[in-house]
């Protein structure tokens, strides 16, 4: 049993820690007036889309060179073991907790927290100091490649036929810039858009990718959520490339060479990850695959399984824009 003593020291280290990320971060945002600073944030955040702006910060002012951060314990999972001796990167980790079962409007309402939702939501109330370490910090078997652009024809007329499914969904397709990403959904102008310099196989894959987004309900299920929680987004990330890849698969176009380095990096190489999401892939994916082929979509057979819960820390690999 911990002394009232003790308790007052532990509470006043994590002060002080909190203290001291605090001026970190603060040095990091002046620092940003220099040209140099500013690039080594931008190669931070190029390699680390899942973080917020502020652990981006913290981990540029730390460690500039980093290229793929995780916790202790997610290198140990990857297969990667921290080298003994090695300093740890200080971020920021939320405290989230349940709230009291009398409070009748919890924040973040409707975030799913069990088995199609029926968790109770979780709220934020503050902040704590964690550590991880960079990929040069470890030792192990490498890490995925990053997702290679496929190249070569696309089978015929399957851009046109995703691209008819895509209108019927109520949304418009345009081909041009897309600002570091293959391609995006604009669920608020109703707009999908695909890049217009790739070569015809990764931009049918993108279009795949993108109906994913809108048939497996991301709009509705993660609504802004999808931009501001890493969990929402590696979860959206990984049933819509997954959606993408067997449609594709299933019309003749074999996007291993993208797709599997893709899920590597949204899952943390980690297949719980992607069985979670497994039900709602397959049957949003078969009914893709349906339309398709002009036969009317099956019912969904399988309940749609709970969200990946790991915070950001606990997933390693780098993840690319689709």
């Amino acid at each position: 049993m911990t002394s009232a003593a003790d308790d007052v020291a532990r509470d006043q280290r994590r002060r002080d820690q909190l203290a001291d990320i605090h001026d970190r971060l603060t040095t990091a945002v002046a620092d940003l007036a220099g040209s140099d600073a500013w690039q080594h944030m931008l190669h931070i955040a190029a390699h680390m889309p899942s973080y917020s702006l502020n652990n981006i910060l913290l981990v540029a002012v730390q460690r500039p060179d980093a290229t793929a951060v995780a916790g202790y314990r997610a290198w140990r999972a990857a297969g990667r073991q921290v080298r003994k001796g090695e300093k740890g990167i200080a971020i920021l980790a939320p405290c989230l907790y349940k709230p009291d079962q009398a409070q009748s409007e919890p924040a973040d309402r409707g975030q799913e927290d069990g088995p199609q939702g029926a968790g109770v939501p979780r709220v934020l109330r503050g902040f704590r100091v964690v550590h991880v370490f960079d990929l040069s910090q470890t030792d192990g078997p490498d890490l995925p490649d990053d997702p290679q652009l496929l190249t070569g024809p696309a089978p015929d007329d399957l851009w046109e036929r995703l691209a008819q499914l895509v209108h019927d969904d109520g949304f418009t397709l345009e081909r041009g810039d897309c600002h570091g990403a293959n391609g995006y959904t604009d669920y608020r102008n109703r707009l999908v858009r695909v890049r217009d310099d790739v070569e015809p196989a990764q931009a049918v894959k993108t279009l795949a990718h993108e109906l994913g987004h809108i048939r497996a309900d991301h709009e509705n299920r993660f609504a802004d959520r999808y931009r501001t929680s890493p969990r929402c987004r590696g979860q959206a990330e990984i049933e819509a490339e997954s959606i993408a890849h067997i449609v594709a698969i299933s019309a003749g176009l074999d996007t291993g060479a993208y797709s599997v380095p893709y899920l590597a990096g949204w899952s943390g190489n980690d297949p719980t990850a992607l069985r979670a999401a497994a039900a709602r892939v397959l049957d949003v994916a078969a009914s893709i695959s349906a339309q398709l082929d002009g036969r009317r979509p099956a019912a969904p057979v399988v309940a749609f399984a709970a969200v990946e819960t790991r915070p950001a820390a606990q997933r390693p690999l780098r993840a690319i824009a689709r």
